[in-house]
């Protein structure tokens, strides 16, 4: 099963000039997905699979951050693909 992460988003902000940095980390990677703003810009859209763990952070003290997506189980095809991949009786 592999994760997609589709969107992020404020919610009950208590101060409304807040700027919230959201990260994923991968491995000991960490990369910021963006900055959320609840005046500005509330909610990430975005599209992302993940293949391996990781670990999803924001920097708010404050307000809570809500993420929304789905798994979904990808089949793996080889090439030189066959037909009977294609074409079922």
């Amino acid at each position: 099963m592999f994760p997609f992460l589709l969107l992020g988003c404020t919610g009950g902000a208590k101060k409304e000039s807040e700027n919230i940095v959201v990260s994923v980390k991968v491995d000991e990677n960490k990369l910021v997905l963006g900055t959320l703003s609840v005046e500005k810009h509330p909610q990430i859209a975005c599209d992302l699979i993940f293949e391996s763990d990781f670990e999803l952070s924001h920097s708010s003290k404050t307000t809570s951050v809500f993420l929304c997506g789905y798994k979904l189980q990808i089949p793996v095809f080889e090439y030189p693909l066959s037909y009977d991949l294609w074409f079922s009786v």
